[in-house]
C-alpha cells in the first residue's frame, strides 16, 4: 500500500486490475480525445503506458474504496525533490462528488510527510473548464 485515508487507498496497480484501469481510462472520452487524439486506450496500451511509467520511476496507483474494494480511479506519480503529479483520474460514473479533492488532499499529505516541498500537476484544460478549477 502506498497510502491510506479513512475512506480511501492507494495500492500499486497490478495486473489483475488492467480491465478496471481500461474501463477507467475509457470512461474518460473527453481527457482521451483532447489529451491523447484518441477515443479508447486498449489493454495493451495500458501495459505499455505502465511499463513506461514504471521505467521512468512514476508510481502507478489504483484508487479503492476501503470498505467496497472496488477501484475508483488511478494517479501516477513520481517522487523527487518536486514531486511530479502525471495523472489523477476518476472514472467518469464517480466525478463531481468531491473524490478528486480527498484523495489529492491524501496526496499532499503523503508527500508532506516524505519531506516534499514542492508538487508539479500537469492539466489538461482545453476540453473541460471544470478541471483548472480544481
Amino acid at each position: 500500500m502506498i497510502f491510506e485515508l479513512e475512506e480511501f487507498k492507494l495500492e500499486k496497480i497490478e495486473s489483475k486490475d488492467l480491465n478496471k484501469i481500461l474501463e477507467i481510462y475509457n470512461s474518460n472520452g473527453e481527457f482521451l480525445i483532447n489529451h491523447m487524439d484518441k477515443s479508447v486506450v486498449t489493454e495493451e496500451w495500458i501495459i505499455q503506458e505502465l511499463k513506461y511509467m514504471e521505467e521512468m520511476d512514476f508510481k502507478s496507483c489504483k484508487i479503492v474504496e476501503r470498505h467496497t474494494e472496488n477501484i475508483l480511479g488511478i494517479i501516477d506519480f513520481k517522487i523527487d525533490e518536486e514531486t511530479y503529479l502525471s495523472l489523477l483520474m476518476i472514472h467518469k460514473d464517480f466525478q463531481g462528488n468531491g473524490l478528486g479533492h480527498i484523495i489529492y488532499q491524501g496526496f499532499e499529505e503523503y508527500i508532506e510527510s516524505l519531506k516534499g516541498k514542492s508538487i508539479r500537476i500537469d492539466v489538461v484544460t482545453n476540453y473541460d473548464s471544470s478541471v483548472l478549477k480544481f
